[in-house]
């Protein structure tokens, strides 16, 4: 063996053989070393999203107003008025229903909702411009127009082959709780519109609506804003298309960023928890409440609703 060896390694050029050997083993070294590291950076920047919260996720949430018995245990009312004002906490409580929303379809995230890339990237930069007293993307155009109406019919197709019976239900795309809650995501809310017009007038939504938990009332104040928006809407199309009209020239330009769509969802839900009355007196004196844009006034009666 040795001397197999000897034989087959007489006519090696010694003096190059070391260098190669070597820097070979040292490139190798290092493509693991960086590869190594990279595979680290990437778990870590994933840990870190994780913790903060950010997140690519595309929610699809319905959103149910659950009627409340008329007498209720007063025992999740408020705490007691202070000196000089009535106690009215024996008595039931103004609050008719409990806001309760659910996932309908199951969680995508931005890629795969959106095949083109320049799409995704839209959707992303879109949900950082938005804020609780404007929470739904601000769309613009007929790329705007494109990307409601691919998650659109992506909801539309998911629901398509359900067994519960079809009814008309809006749709629009949010991010409205991007700075105060843990998980930021794009959420496409789902509402039948006689719910949504009842979230117009601020003083019913506060002296009616209960929650399951309390820091829900984000998505009541954020129902709020979509309803003005969509009275705003209903108003901007009022007058019946023309005849003529193109949806590649006419309608993407200034689109509907509230569309009605026919879903196959579950017609109403349980709550998951007692209802929590939310104190707005006091989050309205916080410093986020202090910035809400918040209205009274009904749903007007002249209003037609525009699909």
């Amino acid at each position: 063996m040795i001397e197999w060896i000897q034989a087959t390694t007489a006519d090696w050029d010694w003096a190059t053989f070391w260098p190669e050997l070597l820097g070979k083993a040292a490139g190798v070294l290092t493509g693991i070393l960086l590869s190594w590291f990279l595979l680290i950076r990437r778990r870590l920047k994933s840990m870190n999203r994780l913790r903060s919260g950010d997140s690519d996720d595309v929610l699809f949430q319905a959103h149910y107003l659950h009627p409340l018995p008329e007498t209720a245990d007063a025992s999740h009312l408020p705490s007691p008025p202070p000196s000089g004002v009535p106690d009215n906490r024996d008595q039931p409580p103004r609050a008719h229903y409990q806001l309760l929303f659910r996932n309908v379809a199951e969680k995508q995230t931005v890629p795969q909702i959106y095949d083109n890339p320049a799409a995704a990237e839209l959707v992303k930069s879109l949900g950082d411009e938005t804020s609780l007293n404007q929470p739904i993307l601000p769309t613009q155009d007929t790329i705007g127009f494109e990307v409601i109406n691919d998650a659109a019919s992506w909801m539309s197709g998911a629901s398509a082959t359900s067994a519960n019976s079809r009814d008309v239900w809006l749709f629009c795309m949010t991010a409205e709780d991007r700075q105060v809650v843990r998980k930021r995501c794009v959420r496409c809310f789902l509402i039948r519109p006689a719910d949504l017009k009842r979230f117009h007038d601020w003083d019913w939504c506060r002296q009616n609506v209960t929650v399951e938990r309390p820091w829900h009332w984000f998505r009541i104040v954020a129902l709020h804003r979509v309803a003005r928006l969509y009275a705003d809407q209903c108003r901007m199309y009022s007058v019946a298309d023309k005849a003529t009209a193109m949806p590649l020239v006419d309608a993407q330009a200034g689109h509907r960023r509230i569309m009605a769509l026919s879903l196959g969802l579950i017609a109403d839900e349980r709550p998951v928890s007692k209802p929590v009355v939310i104190d707005w007196d006091l989050q309205s004196k916080s410093p986020l409440g202090s910035q809400l844009t918040l209205q009274p006034g009904a749903w007007p009666d002249e209003l037609v609703e525009s699909a």
